[in-house]
């Protein structure tokens, strides 16, 4: 199983070996014994001192094929491996031996170890008692009490209806809401939804195509229709003559871990004051529209600055210049579209990056705000109203002329033209050329002098 936290664990690896459910076997390059763990003596039915120095010819022992017919020993899985120099997977077959024709079914994997020069040095060969569980489809009892949701499909077809579904466990109907009738024979397709990544989902396609094993995180969705996120863990079942005819994907339902995630990302982007994306998060998600956006489009950007907000906290106390800072938050959260990125900048600074606005669009949009945050009071806690105005500076960029760095910039300087400019108003530049002129003398300025001038400018407010 895969560990889902990634989280590094310490192993001594013979207590392991010691305590595997499966049968451990290692063979020197004569096929004698060099280790067999306990659980490979139990199944072999021998004692430690019968196992070493035995060999694979030893006629106390004998090997079956799925039909109960007796095995030549080159047909062993160690001699096989030692002939072709090649690994065995989940060969089924059973082990006899002279004290009863009582038969252990296993699923025997064999390959070899080589040492630097190339050599083959040993073989290890591993089974699992399958004998209780032998049926048409090995391990069934195991995989159907199985904690994570385990699909099986066929290899053919892939496209249309396939892969179609021919098994499913307890924890899947369980995970998905559907019954093992509802799903076998349709494709696994019917668990995606809106939210379900196509890209994800191609990749996942070529795999199949290709016959490789896959690992994806996928969001899926019950019957029902909730989502619920799952790690998924593809890969092809051979049979004896190595045509892949299943896949076999193992579930492992991860939607507290994601949801946990989530949590984690949007706090280190919300402001916790005002429920607002905070500088990180408006500049994150501001710069992917404006990656989508800048070659086909305009954009326009405000920087929003709380006149006198000091006055306020000196005169109120923080408390209060709090709720201002909410009251703001809300009004702003009221007078935008959902696809308008809002942010607080920093202190008394809030932004909002509005896509597909021309400069002109821009400055009605921030007049009617400004406008109506001068007319709806801050009701404070203390039963007292409160009447605040901002200052607003705007800067646009036709096409993709201007950077997102640039343009926070120009609205910044914009910004700082209004506040010198007797406050409660909104400034834009002039014509898109004087923000490209504007644009050209602030990017040879030091960031940190620019913002040191333009925050002078602020003193008293």
């Amino acid at each position: 199983m895969n560990n889902p936290d990634n989280s590094a664990v310490l192993i001594d690896p013979k207590a392991l070996l010691n305590s595997l459910h499966a049968g451990v076997v290692v063979h020197g390059p004569d096929t004698r014994i060099l280790y067999a763990n306990p659980r490979a003596l139990e199944i072999l039915r021998l004692t430690l001192d019968q196992a070493f120095g035995k060999d694979a010819f030893d006629p106390g022992w004998r090997f079956v094929d799925e039909h109960r017919q007796v095995l030549a020993p080159e047909e062993y899985p160690v001699n096989r491996v030692l002939a072709s120099g090649q690994p065995i997977t989940n060969q089924v077959g059973g082990i006899m031996d002279g004290s009863s024709n009582q038969v252990t079914w296993v699923l025997v994997n064999a390959y070899p170890e080589r040492d630097e020069e190339g050599t083959l040095t040993r073989v290890v060969v591993t089974f699992i008692d399958i004998t209780s569980e032998k049926r048409d489809i090995p391990f069934e009892q195991i995989i159907a009490h199985a904690r994570d949701a385990v699909v099986v499909t066929e290899a053919h077809p892939l496209n249309g209806e396939g892969p179609r579904i021919v098994y499913v466990n307890a924890a899947f109907t369980d995970l998905s809401g559907y019954t093992a009738e509802e799903v076998i024979g349709r494709s696994p397709r019917l668990l995606q939804g809106p939210n379900t990544d196509p890209e994800t989902c191609r990749r996942i396609g070529q795999a199949l195509r290709n016959h490789s094993p896959i690992r994806e995180q996928l969001i899926n969705y019950t019957k029902d229709g909730r989502e619920y996120w799952v790690d998924l863990n593809i890969f092809p079942l051979h049979n004896r003559r190595g045509e892949v005819n299943y896949f076999a994907a193992i579930e492992r339902d991860i939607t507290v871990q994601k949801l946990r995630e989530h949590t984690l990302i949007a706090q280190a982007i919300t402001d916790p004051l005002t429920g607002l994306l905070n500088r990180r998060g408006f500049l994150e998600g501001a710069q992917e529209i404006y990656h989508a956006w800048r070659d086909h489009q305009v954009v326009a950007l405000a920087m929003i600055d709380i006149d006198f907000f000091k006055q306020i906290n000196d005169h109120y106390g923080h408390p209060l210049g709090d709720q201002v800072l909410i009251h703001l938050a809300q009004l702003l959260r009221t007078s935008f579209r959902k696809s308008d990125v809002i942010g607080r900048f920093g202190g008394e600074e809030f932004a909002v990056f509005l896509p597909g606005a021309s400069l002109e669009h821009a400055k009605l949009l921030m007049d009617n705000f400004r406008q109506r945050l001068a007319s709806t009071p801050c009701q404070l806690s203390d039963g007292q109203s409160l009447g605040i105005t901002v200052s607003i500076g705007i800067a646009g960029a036709p096409g993709s002329q201007l950077s997102l760095t640039q343009l926070i910039k120009i609205a910044d300087r914009s910004l700082y033209m209004a506040k010198h400019s007797g406050r409660n108003c909104v400034r834009i530049a002039e014509s898109a050329a004087g923000d490209l002129s504007l644009s050209a003398r602030l990017s040879s300025s030091d960031p940190g002098q620019v913002e040191s001038r333009d925050r002078a400018g602020f003193q008293g407010s």
